[in-house]
């Protein structure tokens, strides 16, 4: 499962920037595409966070949503 999320960026990234285009656009499977993409290293990440577990993950999504939107000159 891990090989394949990083398969998606490093063996495809037209295919990523497509999806994160698509994203910033408004559609709601790109960007749950990206979460999913991420949601291993939100996880990890979530343990360094003083919050509780749950608040930690859906802040993480959130910043990790507004990265993509707030992002639009890079694509």
């Amino acid at each position: 499962m891990e090989k394949e999320r990083i398969g998606i960026v490093t063996t495809n990234p037209d295919r990523f920037i497509q999806i994160v285009r698509q994203a910033q656009q408004g559609d709601k499977v790109s960007m749950n595409e990206i979460i999913n993409l991420f949601s291993d290293d939100i996880e990890y990440l979530s343990r360094y966070i003083m919050l509780p577990r749950e608040d930690a993950i859906q802040s993480l999504r959130v910043e990790l949503i507004n990265i993509v939107h707030d992002q639009m000159t890079y694509f």
